[in-house]
């Protein structure tokens, strides 16, 4: 996408690196759970306790769910102290907040997509995940983030929705995922 986004002036570039910067700083946080959930989860499932597995799981995504929410907060409220950070000029100030709306959308998916993945480890199943998040991404987000921003008037902001629209697949076909092999598991125990 950053490659993508090198068609457009300075200052866009600017505004969507300092969004982008920001918004990978808050993916700390699922990153952080998502490790948790893979050894958590590993632990109980491999000890035969699959409710717990199952509890740690929810409690994990719904707890990345919630911080991704109380900083999607933070974003709207304090989002022009945040692009002040990044600028001194008005035009970037500006046009990062506006990229920083769209960074809430993609953060959400993130907070169900990453712990979700995390859960997915711990239960030992791997393939599916990275041939999902392949799907997402490379076959759904990107070309639906080149074509918004080279077709549609959102130029810049049409990669961000492409963006947005891959994670959403991506944690949808995830959790999916998860409750499936959940399922599995617990007729396998039975």
């Amino acid at each position: 996408m950053t490659l993508m986004m090198s068609r457009f002036d300075t200052t866009t570039i600017a505004a969507h690196q300092a969004a982008l910067n920001f918004a990978s700083t808050l993916y700390m946080l699922p990153v952080s759970i998502c490790m948790a959930l893979t050894i958590l989860v590993g632990y109980e499932a491999g000890a035969g306790r699959l409710r717990d597995a199952k509890q740690y799981s929810l409690l994990g995504i719904g707890g990345a769910i919630g911080l991704s929410l109380l900083t999607a907060i933070v974003l709207i409220v304090f989002g022009e102290q945040i692009a002040g950070v990044y600028s001194n000029d008005r035009e970037v100030i500006a046009l990062t907040q506006h990229f920083l709306i769209y960074a809430i959308f993609f953060q959400i998916s993130d907070a169900i997509a990453t712990p979700t993945q995390g859960a997915l480890r711990g239960y030992k199943d791997v393939n599916p995940a990275l041939i999902i998040t392949f799907v997402a991404y490379w076959i759904i987000g990107l070309p639906v983030g080149y074509l918004t921003a080279t077709y549609t008037s959102l130029g810049a902001f049409g990669y961000w929705i492409g963006l947005i629209a891959g994670l959403a697949v991506g944690a949808t076909a995830l959790l999916w995922r998860l409750f499936l092999v959940q399922k599995q598991a617990a007729l396998r125990k039975a």
